[in-house]
């Protein structure tokens, strides 16, 4: 759509109307909101990203519905969270940071997350390497270099915690056996059975 039919689409559809379209998503959600209001997917787009650049539509959704979608970072990270408000294209980048800082730094989301994921992060870890790790959480920007400290420190201590109580384990078994096998009687055997 070119910039004058988008223009034409914001005038018609959303100028002067944008707090109360901004409510009925909150309420509603995106797809009630569009067969609402009888737009083409086109026309969708051009609206929804004029309430998401223009009148901070993400921001005020987290927001309003704060503990819901924090439990859901928990749960299933951010990448789950920008495919569930279709976010996933690289211009909604810089605005969805906000949404990120409030869910994950100010929410404390971001700890909460790495500690209910931590096996996995830490296999990640083990296996990928510490950037892939922090691109995959979501603070490889400079200015998480705090959040990410304290999350490598957790990590770090995970592994360590994994390896020491793999080591301890091995060398459980291994005392174990020895003092089985100390302890065994060994008896003669014959053709009847045992003597």
């Amino acid at each position: 759509m070119n910039p004058t039919d988008q223009n034409l689409t914001i005038e018609r559809y959303a100028f002067g109307r944008e707090s109360g379209l901004v409510e009925k998503y909150i309420q509603d959600g995106p797809t009630h909101l569009q067969e609402s209001m009888n737009l083409s997917d086109e026309e969708w787009l051009v609206i929804f990203d004029y309430l998401v650049f223009e009148h901070n539509l993400l921001q005020k959704c987290v927001t309003a519905n704060c503990d819901f979608f924090v439990d859901l970072y928990i749960k299933h990270g951010m990448a789950h969270l920008r495919e569930i408000f279709d976010v996933d294209d690289e211009k909604y980048d810089r605005i969805w940071s906000l949404t990120f800082d409030y869910l994950a730094i100010c929410s404390e989301g971001l700890r909460l997350h790495v500690t209910l994921h931590r096996q996995k992060y830490v296999k990640a870890l083990r296996e990928r390497g510490s950037d892939f790790v922090r691109k995959v959480i979501g603070i490889a920007q400079p200015k998480y270099e705090e959040h990410w400290r304290e999350t490598l420190d957790f990590l770090l201590h995970a592994v360590c915690d994994d390896i020491f109580s793999e080591n301890t384990y091995d060398h459980g078994l291994r005392a174990f056996a020895q003092i089985i096998n100390a302890g065994r009687v060994q008896r003669r055997i014959n053709e009847q059975g045992l003597i």
